[in-house]
């Protein structure tokens, strides 16, 4: 089955292995922009959204470490302008503006676990196969309680929107990091509101169901790649969805052009 993954491979086209979380997200919901990064070997920018996550994360990892929090504030603000210097984002502002008090609630909740919890980890890399495919993946925190001895992960979300639940997206990824690690796993989200930050905190409880999900999207994944060969294949088996706010951007549309002609 391997093969099928390795088909499209060349210098110029990024290889499908080893899969990704999202990866498997992606050929599920937004197949055309799986394709446009693994078989047609796009790159596209980052967001600002996304440069959030990743900086909030990093300066509460560094006053987890002992770092002060002006140090670490400023090395985060740091991080984030260097990272979206490198592509044109309007909500750029807005997500600079919200990392501090992201932040500051993120090490309020922290500090209530102190007194039980060891931070012991920190991207933590993963690897497991999916119906013999390789995947990697990287964890957030992992702590020892101190209490039990035993070892559990932390994923932190910052997010614009409170969550009404625990979604089947981010149960897969937990049960992805759980079949790695074979400890517990735990979803903290960072909400931002004008009125200030809330705190969510979703143990996980089932990861049979959610796994199960991500073998059958990799299943279906196998057998796309079996039925095409060519990249002209590939282009005929998809029909891009132009509403899909992913074709906002100027370069993902551009690249949607160039392989479907709209």
């Amino acid at each position: 089955m391997i093969e099928h993954f390795k088909k499209f491979d060349a210098d110029d086209v990024k290889s499908i292995l080893p899969l990704s979380f999202s990866q498997i997200t992606d050929f599920a919901f937004r197949r055309d922009k799986w394709a446009l990064r693994r078989i047609f070997g796009y790159e596209f920018p980052s967001s600002a959204a996304a440069e959030r996550g990743k900086a909030v994360e990093s300066g509460l990892n560094m006053i987890l470490n002992g770092l002060d929090s002006s140090t670490a504030i400023e090395k985060m603000h740091s991080e984030f302008d260097i990272n979206c210097s490198r592509f044109d984002d309007p909500n750029t502002l807005s997500e600079k503006n919200s990392l501090t008090p992201l932040l500051e609630k993120g090490v309020e909740t922290f500090k209530d676990k102190a007194l039980t919890w060891n931070l012991i980890g920190y991207q933590e890399k993963i690897e497991i196969d999916i119906l013999g495919i390789p995947l990697i993946g990287y964890t957030d925190f992992k702590f020892e309680d101190k209490n039990t001895k035993e070892d559990f992960y932390i994923d932190l979300k910052t997010t614009a929107r409170k969550p009404s639940g625990l979604s089947m997206a981010h149960a897969m990824q937990q049960s992805i990091y759980h079949k790695g690690t074979n400890a517990n796993q735990r979803l903290w989200y960072l909400v931002g509101k004008k009125t200030g930050v809330d705190f969510y905190d979703f143990p996980i409880e089932d990861y049979n169901t959610p796994f199960k999900v991500c073998e059958q999207i990799v299943c279906a994944m196998i057998n796309y790649l079996k039925s095409v060969d060519t990249l002209e294949d590939v282009k005929n088996t998809l029909v891009p969805n132009p509403d899909d706010w992913y074709w906002r951007d100027e370069a993902v549309l551009k690249a949607r052009k160039e392989i479907w002609g709209y």
